[in-house]
């Protein structure tokens, strides 16, 4: 099957064009032929290798999966041939087809697109499960999103006014902000480039930090004594702040899926391509793009 790998961490030209053996399927997991792929910040961090350098390459990067079943393992009890599902594993996604176990995988209903799906494979379900499962947010708490318009930081915002939230904040680039204020035009954006966010927002009882560095210290300066920040990029010592990691998991992701099927929750997606190495490349390339980035398989 063609795949696009890693033959050692760096910039994008460690990216190769090969072809490899099909996955040979374990008895719980699921074969899925890609139709397309998103990149994620994930993946460019760990092909640049700031997510350590344990795995030695060649390796195969990529974590949104979404695509059609064409074989089950002996005890997938849940999937059928035939069927559209999503997922996000860790790694393996940059090829035409990848092996995931039962668990991980979500169907796709009719009225969402594979694109879509691929988007909502890893960032959508990091912002679900980061405020079902660790924010616990209350309809009269107030909430601030560093990065609030990036994949995960739009869909925070978006399961915040399902969860009620009227009064959010966040920080972003001047971009963002003029997206925002046609997308939610309620929410009140800093530039982060321009101004100190501590000295603009009062105190709120909760944050989400998608930037870390000193973004996480000083958000400290506005938070609550009883409030929480949940970061997905740093950890401080703070009893305040907990670090959050998404752990893949099927059920959860159908469910984040259902409610972008149903208009509740936007995916925003900036660009197209066909999945190659050269598309490949120029997408990890490309910094502060709003929307995700998404590669079709032909």
């Amino acid at each position: 099957m063609y795949a696009i790998l890693m033959n050692d961490y760096g910039s994008t030209d460690v990216f190769e064009e090969v072809e490899v053996r099909m996955p040979v399927l374990k008895p719980k997991q699921v074969l899925i032929k890609q139709m397309a792929v998103a990149i994620d910040p994930y993946d460019v961090k760990f092909r640049a290798g700031f997510m350590g350098r344990s795995l030695v390459p060649p390796i195969i990067d990529g974590s949104s999966v979404s695509g059609e079943v064409v074989a089950i393992g002996d005890e997938v009890t849940d999937f059928e041939v035939g069927q559209k599902v999503a997922a996000s594993p860790h790694l393996h996604a940059y090829a035409q087809y990848v092996a995931v176990g039962q668990s991980q995988c979500a169907k796709i209903p009719t009225n969402v697109s594979f694109e879509q799906a691929a988007a909502a494979a890893l960032g959508i379900q990091t912002a679900y499960q980061l405020v079902t499962d660790a924010l616990y947010l209350d309809k009269n708490d107030s909430l601030l999103i560093h990065g609030i318009a990036g994949n995960v930081g739009l869909a925070v915002l978006q399961f915040a006014r399902m969860a009620g939230v009227n009064k959010i904040y966040g920080t972003a680039s001047e971009r963002g902000i003029k997206y925002l204020a046609k997308f939610d035009s309620k929410v009140e954006v800093i530039n982060y480039k321009k101004d100190d966010f501590t000295e603009k927002i009062p105190l709120v009882d909760k944050i989400v930090d998608l930037v870390g560095e000193e973004t996480t210290t000083k958000s400290l300066k506005i938070l609550k004594e009883n409030g929480k920040l949940i970061s997905t990029v740093n950890q401080i010592s703070d009893d305040r702040v907990t670090m959050f990691f998404m752990k893949s998991n099927g059920p959860k992701l159908e469910v984040a899926m259902k409610e972008i099927a149903r208009g509740n929750i936007h995916v925003e997606i900036a660009k197209i391509a066909t999945f190659n190495v050269t598309n490949l490349r120029n997408f990890h390339d490309m910094k502060h793009v709003l929307g995700k980035l998404i590669l079709r398989f032909s």
